[in-house]
């Protein structure tokens, strides 16, 4: 089974990303770290039992391998959901099960956490990055257990695609969040993330 596990803003800068996070909710996000093997930095902010992950490509790392992750070597314009990211056992689960392309199951670490997680060796994902990354925590604390709370909560997370119905019927044996949508669009894939914070309301982050 599959549970959300987080969701990925990128960002031309993670100073970009910062500022624009800060805007959309009125709250400060925690420095992350340095991911050494694709030369990437982030910035994290709790949503309760999730999180966003505001990533940037780090002008201060050489990458150990490219292409990068997320497909952050091809990124450019204002900061916006490229990603999303669920947790499973990995030792039990088979990535193929979900559909082909999910990538090499990859040994990461940063500071005291270790996880694995499913690269492709492209750093595209399936359907324009809107199938999620694979993620396993292992032993390592998870983020949410130690990011600050912000009373911020995710009530939709909106996937909208041309090929919407097959990515629905691809995970739903998976994934049974009530708060996770497939919606066609005949456009380019996008994301809504719809977040109930306590300055602000409603945000939806796109």
């Amino acid at each position: 089974m599959l549970s959300l596990d987080h969701i990925v803003i990128s960002s031309e800068t993670l100073a970009i990303g910062q500022a624009f996070i800060e805007d959309k909710l009125g709250i400060r996000a925690e420095t992350g770290g340095e991911h050494q093997v694709f030369g990437t930095h982030n910035k994290l902010i709790s949503l309760g039992d999730t999180y966003l992950e505001v990533i940037a490509v780090s002008p201060d790392l050489i990458p150990e391998t490219t292409p990068r992750w997320f497909n952050l070597d091809h990124f450019n314009g204002p900061p916006t959901i490229t990603n999303w990211v669920c947790g499973t056992n990995l030792s039990e689960f088979v990535p193929s099960n979900i559909m082909n392309g999910m990538g090499d199951i990859l040994y990461l670490s940063r500071g005291s956490l270790k996880w694995r997680i499913t690269v492709p060796k492209d750093g595209k994902l399936p359907y324009e990055g809107a199938v999620p990354a694979l993620i396993d925590w292992g032993e390592s604390t998870h983020p949410t257990e130690t990011l600050k709370e912000t009373r911020c909560r995710m009530t939709k997370f909106r996937i909208k695609h041309k090929f919407a119905a097959n990515l629905r019927s691809s995970l739903s044996g998976f994934l049974s969040d009530q708060r996770i949508e497939f919606v066609y669009t005949s456009g380019a894939g996008s994301y809504e993330l719809w977040i109930e914070t306590p300055q602000k309301g409603t945000v939806i982050i796109k």
